[in-house]
This record gives C-alpha cells, structure tokens and sequence, in this order.
C-alpha cells in the first residue's frame, strides 16, 4: 500500500471513531448544547433563505447588527447550510459531530504528516482533554472550525511552508474572529528565529500578514467586518477586563477555575515533567518545530488564564508540542531497547501509567456523558411559538435579556428583536439605549418611565422576558397598561395595551 493511500485510510478510520465518539455524546439528548447554538444553527438556515445581510440584520432591531452587521464566521454558516433541510436542531447536531470529528482527526493527520511516534497514543492524550474542552469541541459553534484550523496553521508554521500557511491565514479571518492567532505565533517564530538563530523568516510573517488583510479586504461584509473585529476582539475584552461596565457578558469570558484549568492540562503536565526528568538525564538537540512550540504552548495557556474560551487552543498546542517533545526525547529508542535497559520495572510503571489513563478516559466519559445526559430543553420554546401565534409578524419584541433572542429567533423568526449574541453590540451601538434597557428590564424605572421606554425608545407592544426579571414582573403586573399573556417558569409573555395609552 502507497503511503499517501495509507494516511487517507488512516485519517478516514480516525475521523470515522471520533465521529462516533462525539455522537455517542453528542446524541444523548435531542437538545443543542447552548443557547448560542440555536442562533447559529437558525442563522444558516436564514442564509439559505434569504442570502447574505449585507444591508444588516433586522433580526437584532437596537444593536449593530441592525445596520452594521458583519458575519465574523461565514465559511461555518455556509458549512451549516445543508444541515438546515430537515429538523434544525437534528442537523445542527449532525453538523457538530463532523466538525468536531474533523477537529480531532485532523490533530492525529498532522501527527502522521511529521512523523511523529505514537500517534494514536498522543491522539488518546488530547481526547483527555477535560470536561469544559470537549464542551467547546462539541458545541454547534464556530470556535470548534477554529481550533482546526489553528491546528493546521501551526503545523504550516513549524513545518516553514508558507504557501499552506497563507492559505490558512486567508481562510481563517472567513471563519472565526480569533483569526488572527496564527499571525501571532508566526511573529514569535519569527523573533526567536532571528534572535537565537540569526536566521530572518520574515517571508512568512509577511505571506501570512498579506493573505489575512486579503481576506478582510474580500470579506463578503468589508468594511464593516472590520468594526466587528474591533468589537469583538478589542472592545468587549476591555470592558470584561477592566469591569468598567458590566455588561453582564457570556462566562467564558472569564478566566478558567483552575479545577477546571488542571482537568484540561493534567495529563499535559504530568507528560511535561517526565519530560524535564528525561531531559536532565538525556540532553540532546530539539528540532526546530518543538523549540517553535515551547514558545506557542506556554502562550496559549497564558491565554486560557484570561479567558477560558481559549482552552480550544491551549489543550491542541500544547498536545501537540509535548508530541514534538517527546519524539526528539526518545529518538533512537524502541521497546526492545527500553525493555533491556528497564526491565520488569519498566514494563511495570508503563502498565500502570495505561491503566491510570484508562481509569481517567472511564471518569471523563462519564462526566461528558452526564452532562449531555442532563441538557436541559430550550426554555423558550413554548413562549416563541406563543408568540408566534398570537403577534403580529415584524414586531420589534422587546426582550429582558441578550441570551434570551437566540432561542426566540430559532423557533420564531416572523419577529424582530432588541439585541441578541453579545450585549456589547447594543452598548457599542447606542450607550444611551443600552441604559434605558438594562433599567427597564431590571424594573429600575418606574411603571411611566417603563410604559415611555417601551413605546417611545423600543416601539415594542410585545415582550419576553426570564424568570429572573422579577423586579420587572412585579412591576408590569401591578399596572393595568400591562397584560400578562403566558408564562411558565422559564419566563412570561407581556403585551403594552396601547389602546390605555394618552
């Protein structure tokens, strides 16, 4: 057999076991894993309907996507699209499991690709990964396209092929926002190369750097993608970081606990020691990709400590730097050779390290499994289908809460809504507003000042809000301007009489 039709197989035998894995977890209940997954999911499917929103997106009625909305991950949605022709929450679970399935095979091809020993053992190691890295790897989102993508990019990147690289750094600003990563990584390639080595690899941080703006440039959004860069990437890491106003942001925005922060590196860190050791008893020259990692690894940790929606990177990077480590450490050896020099003790400690992983694989399968066991169902599907029914098509609901519309816009897309994804869209967009929202929607106002926010700011007749609103519940329903049309514990539907209006 021909080697590139045995790493065709190889990869295909792989993608085919990770993609039964996942869906092993994936399917255990028929509910997306999070709220944003719904958006995501609808999104494409709007897509198909209706092609791109390069004149804005209606559907977020008081934010910047209304006017200037740009899609920081279009190759995702467009991959989405022939999932979105049957059950919605179906497809996007199927499109999930590939994608995470692609993600995972894709770390064992560029093992294969560099030669590395092992490699389906170093695969096993980034499976145990931790129970918040499988929950982003198999999340309907872009970020899971993302990691794969960085993963290819790095190996382009040690590897000095520049052609595959640029081609990386053009895809990726299609894809992701945290696209420009790889631009990073080829800069300290680039500084410790010419520093440590007197060796100037400019050409690639220059071939990246031009394919990057190259894409920007023929984003299907331009310019206004660059507004959302900012944004996403500048803005709302300041303001989650300096707490200047608390925007009451998504949580992983936050750094990682470190319970959570040694379940995802452990393992690693158990493998970096047994490193070390080795090392100072074997001092031999590493190759240039591990030197190049030693650097990347340690900054996508660094990462990860200040937001933990970056332990998507941290955990691959790192997997893969001590796969690159461990393959200059042992060089030249083999069983035959470790088995006459350790002996029975050597067999012994590689046993029970097997069995310490296999007890470890069997703790967190069950932890993924229990959480996926328990997703809860969208709260506010019944309350969407509610007001479906009972709304008038292209009203502006006005809605508590940023983490509410993603649900309402799957199972009802016949409405408009305030803000939706990130509550920095709307705080970017129009401060003032932000203000009158977040006081109306915590019953801050008095029912005047709510009745006058509601009609004269929001031109909202209809809302839904959680049942965390109480303030807001206690406060609509003591006015008679109010009527409370449904509610369940996940939240209620009000309408503004209008006709009691002056």
């Amino acid at each position: 057999m021909s080697p590139t039709r045995r790493f065709w197989l190889e990869w295909l035998g792989v993608f085919a076991a990770c993609a039964a894995l996942c869906a092993l977890f994936q399917f255990m209940t028929p509910y997306l894993p999070e709220e944003d997954c719904y958006y995501h999911v609808k999104f494409a499917w709007l897509l198909r309907h209706h092609g791109f929103f390069r004149s804005g997106f209606p559907w977020g009625a008081f934010s910047l996507l209304k006017d200037g909305f740009s899609d920081g991950s279009v190759l995702f949605h467009l991959y989405l699209i022939p999932f979105t022709f049957g059950d919605l929450a179906f497809g996007g679970k199927l499109a999930g499991v590939f994608l995470s399935a692609f993600m995972f095979s894709s770390f064992f091809a560029i093992l294969t690709l560099n030669r590395v020993r092992a490699r389906f053992y170093w695969l096993w190691i980034l499976l145990l990964g931790g129970g918040y890295f499988w929950f982003r790897m198999l999340d309907v989102r872009p970020q899971v396209l993302s990691a794969a993508l960085l993963l290819w990019s790095l190996h382009f990147l040690v590897n000095g092929k520049r052609k595959g690289f640029a081609l990386l750094s053009f895809l990726y600003p299609l894809s992701y926002v945290a696209a420009f990563l790889p631009q990073i990584f080829s800069v300290v390639r680039w500084v410790y190369l010419k520093v440590v080595e007197e060796r100037d690899e400019r050409a690639m941080v220059f071939a990246g750097l031009a394919a990057y703006g190259f894409a920007m440039m023929v984003h299907p959004y331009f310019p206004k993608n660059l507004t959302f860069f900012y944004v996403q990437n500048v803005y709302a890491m300041y303001l989650s970081m300096t707490q200047k106003v608390n925007l009451y942001m998504g949580g992983e925005l936050l750094p990682l606990n470190t319970r959570d922060f040694v379940g995802a590196h452990a393992v690693l860190i158990a493998h970096l020691f047994a490193a070390a050791f080795v090392f100072m008893h074997r001092r031999i020259a590493l190759s240039e990709r591990t030197r190049v990692m030693s650097l990347i690894a340690p900054i996508a940790i660094l990462l990860t400590c200040g937001s933990k929606r970056f332990v998507e990177y941290s955990v691959p990077a790192t997997t893969l730097y001590c796969a690159f480590l461990f393959d200059d450490l042992l060089a030249g050896w083999d069983l035959e050779r470790f088995h006459a020099r350790y002996g029975t003790l050597g067999r012994a400690v590689v046993i029970a390290w097997i069995c310490a992983l296999a007890g470890a694989s069997g703790v967190q399968a069950d932890t993924i499994s229990r959480d996926y066991a328990h997703l809860p169902p969208p709260h506010f599907k019944d309350l969407a289908t509610f007001l479906a029914a009972n709304a008038p098509a292209g009203e502006t609901i006005f809605t508590c809460d940023w983490d509410e519309p993603p649900e309402l816009l799957f199972y009802n897309s016949q409405h408009h809504y305030l803000n939706l994804m990130d509550p920095t869209f709307m705080y970017y967009w129009d401060k003032k507003v932000w203000k009158t929202w977040f006081e109306t929607s915590n019953g801050q106002l008095t029912a005047d000042e709510t009745v006058k926010a509601l009609d004269g700011t929001f031109h909202s007749r209809f809302g839904l809000c959680g049942a965390k609103f109480g303030a807001f519940r206690r406060l609509i329903g003591a006015d008679p301007r109010f009527r409370i049309l449904a509610e369940n514990q996940h939240g209620y539907v009000f309408e503004l009489q209008k006709d009691t209006l002056p």
